[in-house]
């Protein structure tokens, strides 16, 4: 998981760079989801990222990739500020349905 800011009155232009690579983001096989947050109250962090991979060396693997590097050490601090990575495992602690909700009994 990412946490991003944007730069003072550059959040126009952060979002044209993440249409820009958009498409090498999704590519990679290793990838199971990617989803992206904006934080409502215009708050930091302005925005989550959010990658799911089946384990932590396909985690590994994606962001070895030389457009990966490329991306997230080249080119995201030039868009973004206050970056900081998390690395979380989903639990389902919270509810028992396959969505993780409770259901109805």
């Amino acid at each position: 998981m990412y946490e991003i800011d944007y730069p003072f009155g550059e959040k126009r232009k952060y979002l044209e760079w993440v249409r820009s690579i958009v498409d090498t983001l999704q590519a990679p096989g290793e990838l199971k989801r990617l989803a992206s947050y904006d934080n409502v109250f215009s708050a930091s962090p302005h925005r989550v990222v959010e990658f799911t991979f089946e384990s932590l060396e396909d985690a590994g693997k994606y962001f070895d990739r030389k457009e990966m590097v490329r991306i997230f050490q080249g080119e995201l601090p030039a868009h973004g500020t206050n970056i900081n990575v998390k690395v979380l495992a989903l639990r389902g602690d919270y509810g028992e349905g396959p969505d993780g909700r409770n259901e109805p009994q």
